[in-house]
């Protein structure tokens, strides 16, 4: 199955999805070392974000949200790509910072269509993301 969605951040990746229906930070929801949730009860709690497609809402923002972005980057602890249903500014400048393929604004709603461990492609250069189940 294929949805349309809007550029964020250009690129193409591919990796098992996590779903989380909320909103994300780079600072303080993710460990820029190890790459997983470190959000004490989180529902992802300890669950890595390592080269796979991250599927949430939208960004919570941070000023220092690309700073951790980068961190994981250098430390290569970040997801492969992310589909969320709207990019705000925070997000959007850390994805382009770190060149995370990324779109936004799915023509369809992602949480009805991915679950956690089903199969991405995201062509964030076409806008599309393909869905294969496990």
């Amino acid at each position: 199955m294929e949805i349309g969605a809007h550029t964020v951040c250009a690129g193409k990746a591919e990796g098992e999805a996590v779903v989380y229906e909320g909103p994300f930070s780079f600072m303080g929801d993710m460990d820029p070392l190890t790459g997983r949730i470190c959000v004490p009860r989180h529902p992802l709690e300890g669950q890595s974000l390592v080269n796979k497609v991250f599927v949430f809402t939208t960004g919570k923002g941070s000023s220092a949200g690309d700073c951790a972005a980068w961190a994981a980057r250098e430390n290569g602890t970040m997801p492969a790509a992310i589909i969320c249903l709207e990019s705000e500014p925070i997000l959007s400048g850390a994805v382009i910072i770190t060149g995370i393929p990324t779109v936004d604004r799915p023509h369809k709603n992602p949480f009805d269509l991915i679950r956690t461990g089903d199969c991405i492609r995201v062509d964030a250069d076409a806008g599309i993301i393909e869905i294969t189940q496990k």
